[in-house]
């Protein structure tokens, strides 16, 4: 127990920094870029070395206090795969289709389709969220698909760069051929490890980029979240998180990645993004709250933001994959599900997924979506 203990003191530190194959290949897309930006970026977020979270929100509570919780409490999630189901299925990965179809890899990977572009989230698909490869918050749900399984991806956005974030082994496997799009002070880190400095965009939050994709325009901007970075001792908040608006071909998507929840950014992106369709928001890895609460919403904090970014429909991620947390492992879409009838609102208005779970998403109203919903049902948790 005392060397297991130490290990995961060492992992507290590194993986919430309460201390401080495709490589080679080459695009085969045809992409130019132009910068936009929708506003002058703030810069309350900056600071002399690095970054923080600028409505004055401290990131968590002690080292001390985690691992206390950790291993004194007896309240951390265990998997027992006798008590605990977490639904997979086989993904229907789209082919030039004209309506959007979004599928579940698992966690915070997502994969987005339309207009015959491809355009994943958060790709992680290693076995272990942690600098080892053989310990650390090891996966109970395997991906849906390998990454050799993966139809070409065009577009890959990275919301920060913890290890359940940010792979190396996979972002190595995708290696040039996307386009990959970062917070301030990744693409460091991208181009040692292979990607060339010309296939990655970093972005200030409230900057974006269009990029023209055999034919294909999407817009892309960086949008604000609370929450904190840091792979290491030492590089604790040098680089920037972040959450992602996509636009292309009529549909605008918006991936939360890890955030806490404050009522200003959030309603802000909706006021300043009005028209998203889809919201990708985690739901999970909010326990005990002392601790998780600054810097991983609950389901009631991820319906909030579905409300204040204004969500046509949202997907809820971000758990059933790893055990970073002491909720048990199938309480976030159960508490998700409640919070929607307490609202009054549509349990098919902000849907989870089974792990490969594909649906289309079908527009519905004029050409400015003043509606829209899944057309396919099948395979609700």
């Amino acid at each position: 127990m005392r060397g297991s203990t130490c290990l995961w003191a060492v992992l507290a530190v590194v993986l919430l920094g309460c201390a401080q194959a495709r490589s080679a290949a080459t695009s085969n897309s045809v992409s130019t870029m132009s910068e936009t930006s929708v506003a002058k970026p703030d810069s309350s977020h900056k600071t002399a070395d690095g970054f923080v979270n600028p409505l004055g929100v401290s990131d968590h509570g002690s080292l001390f206090g985690f691992l206390k919780a950790r291993f004194r409490s007896g309240k951390w999630a265990s998997y027992q795969p006798e008590r605990y189901r977490v639904p997979t299925t086989q993904p229907e990965f789209a082919d030039q289709d004209d309506e959007p179809v979004v599928t579940w890899i698992g966690h915070s990977t997502v994969l987005l389709q339309h207009r015959g572009l491809n355009v994943i989230t958060d790709p992680v698909f290693s076995e272990y969220a942690s600098p080892f490869s053989f310990a650390g918050p090891k996966r109970i749900t395997a991906p849906a698909v390998t990454i050799e399984e993966l139809p070409r991806i065009d577009v890959v956005v990275i919301s920060h760069n913890h290890y359940d974030h940010l792979d190396t082994a996979s972002v190595q496997a995708l290696g040039n051929t996307p386009l990959y799009f970062v917070p301030l002070g990744v693409k460091a880190w991208m181009v040692k490890k292979g990607i060339a400095a010309e296939r990655v965009e970093e972005l200030d939050w409230w900057e974006s980029r269009k990029v023209m994709i055999n034919g294909v325009e999407v817009d892309v901007t960086a949008t604000p979240t609370q929450h904190f970075s840091g792979r290491g001792l030492f590089d604790r908040d040098k680089t920037l998180w972040a959450s992602w608006a996509v636009a292309w071909g009529g549909f605008t998507s918006w991936f939360g990645g890890d955030t806490g929840y404050n009522d200003q950014q959030f309603r802000e992106i909706g006021e300043r993004l009005p028209n998203i369709d889809l919201g990708i928001i985690p739901v999970g890895a909010y326990a005990p709250q002392w601790f998780m609460g600054r810097i991983h919403v609950n389901p009631e904090e991820a319906l909030q933001i579905h409300q204040d970014i204004g969500a046509r429909q949202s997907l809820g991620i971000h758990w059933g994959t790893f055990i970073l947390t002491a909720e048990e492992i199938d309480e976030p879409p159960r508490r998700l599900a409640q919070a929607l009838k307490n609202a009054g609102l549509p349990l098919d208005s902000f849907s989870v997924f089974a792990v490969g779970e594909t649906r289309r998403y079908s527009q519905v109203g004029d050409e400015h979506r003043a509606d829209g919903h899944w057309r396919d049902k099948a395979g609700e948790y």
